[in-house]
């Protein structure tokens, strides 16, 4: 197993599963995204429709880079970007992010659990120092 995928898995054990989704009155699907420890006062909701993730986030880290995965714990832990490499969006001064792409699939059925994940480093590729920062059972 590499190293990232370790890496990942460990942020991923370590989170909660908690989060709700629903449908919305137009035919999509909210998810509402909690803070982990490391965010406390982290929100923010995605929104899964015609094929695309639209993310919305408050009260993360300022001016921080964030990569969004598909994360599935049972029965074999594995993950997947979501949406289009390199499944990233950077916050603003005041901490609020947004992230939209396109998805091949939906990942409602098929996952878990969307979470975002901050890069200290601001490279989207280092998955060894990252923190789980928001998350939502799908």
């Amino acid at each position: 197993m590499n190293t990232y995928l370790k890496q990942f898995i460990v942020v991923a054990s370590v989170l909660l599963f908690t989060g709700s989704f629903s449908f919305s009155d137009v035919g999509g699907v909210k998810a509402d995204l909690t803070a982990t420890k490391a965010h406390p006062n982290a929100n923010g909701t995605a929104h899964f429709k015609d094929g695309k993730i639209d993310i919305q986030t408050k009260g993360l880290k300022p001016d921080s880079v964030y990569t969004v995965w598909f994360v599935n714990m049972k029965p074999k832990k594995h993950e997947t970007g979501a949406g289009q490499p390199p499944y990233m969006f950077k916050t603003d001064s005041n901490g609020n992010g947004t992230y939209a792409s396109a998805l091949n699939e939906s990942p409602v059925g098929k996952w878990e659990m969307i979470m975002i994940v901050l890069h200290p480093d601001g490279n989207p590729a280092d998955m060894k120092n990252m923190i789980g920062a928001l998350k939502a059972k799908l």
